[in-house]
């Protein structure tokens, strides 16, 4: 009797291990390494944490700390809190700082990078899903510390765009070039703004326009399969909701609902030919709604989703970095 119940609890386990394994694979009818137009390497995708849903019920943005790199902030979407939330990798503890006289209307993105040698964060709110808001907003500040719990925008640009209002959100800054960029979400070919950053430490607040620079063609439309496996949302699959500038300035990280890519940027930081002509698609799990992006200065994303039991997970970007 006592043999037959280790049986029975080894195979229980050994199915146990068997879910666990596939559960965080790239599923069928995702993006395989053999898509890459580079020469390909296995990607890998690893469960590091999963979000408190009671402090990150909509995890909108996600950035990884210029101060420590085992800390990763996130914000929640339109409605909640005024916060940053930092998620502390080496004990998975979760602690909240306050962004004062900051309305969140909308956050929709966020991202870490160096503004003269100091950690700035950036955070977005830009979200507008019927384009009628005539002007968004982006906060600006010096990069919290882990002690520190709160913290007070030191600029705030009021921001439009020509042609009218977008809906966006996918948020990145290149501090090698000084440049914000954005990238809208409901078009069928999205467009690529970008704006000079005005001097951030004078505690100054702007209305700019940004530029427009032109449009990606390059994000495949939903297949098929993709469109007949989800059923309800397969045709907003290539909708980009996240973007990050890899610190060490090789690249750019893109995401959409349904695939996450790695664009290699070369020394002329023209950030649309890379887009639409170096775009490589980085295999990872399917998520239930994919959001969030961020690079660490390995050159790996950290991708994660809204909702309950949202997972974060790195990921390596395999052969697409061997882009010429």
């Amino acid at each position: 009797m006592k043999q037959l119940l280790i049986s029975l609890l080894l195979i229980a386990a050994g199915v146990l291990c068997v879910w666990a394994f596939r559960e965080y694979q790239p599923p069928a009818g995702s993006v395989s390494a053999t898509d890459a137009p580079f020469d390909p390497e296995p990607a890998t995708a690893e469960l590091i944490a999963e979000l408190d849903y009671s402090v990150l019920p909509e995890a909108s943005g996600l950035a990884v700390s210029g101060l420590d790199s085992q800390r990763l902030w996130l914000i929640n979407d339109s409605g909640g809190r005024s916060e940053l939330v930092a998620l502390e990798l080496d004990d998975n503890r979760f602690q909240r700082v306050n962004v004062l006289d900051t309305p969140n209307r909308d956050w929709e993105d966020l991202e870490a990078f160096d503004y003269n040698g100091t950690p700035w964060i950036v955070v977005a709110d830009v979200g507008d899903n019927a384009a009628r808001r005539e002007n968004v907003s982006l906060y600006f500040f010096p990069e919290p510390r882990l002690e520190d719990t709160e913290v007070k925008v030191r600029a705030t640009i009021e921001l439009s765009y020509p042609g009218g209002p977008r809906d966006v959100e996918s948020v990145a800054v290149d501090p090698q070039s000084n440049t914000l960029y954005l990238l809208s979400k409901r078009e069928t070919f999205p467009k690529l703004f970008a704006l000079t950053l005005p001097a951030l430490d004078k505690a100054e607040a702007y209305q700019l326009q940004a530029t427009l620079v032109g449009e990606l063609r390059s994000i495949p439309a939903p297949t098929d399969e993709e469109l007949q496996r989800f059923s309800r949302y397969g045709k907003f699959r290539s909708q980009p909701t996240g973007m990050a500038h890899v610190p060490d300035g090789s690249g750019i990280a893109l995401l959409t609902y349904g695939k996450t890519y790695f664009a290699a940027l070369n020394d002329e930081r023209d950030w649309l030919a890379a887009l639409n002509e170096s775009l490589c698609p980085v295999p990872r799990p399917e998520l239930k709604q994919a959001e969030s992006i961020a690079a660490d200065t390995q050159g790996r994303f950290y991708v994660t989703s809204e909702g309950r039991g949202a997972p974060v997970l790195r990921v390596s970007v395999g052969g697409c970095r061997t882009a010429p």
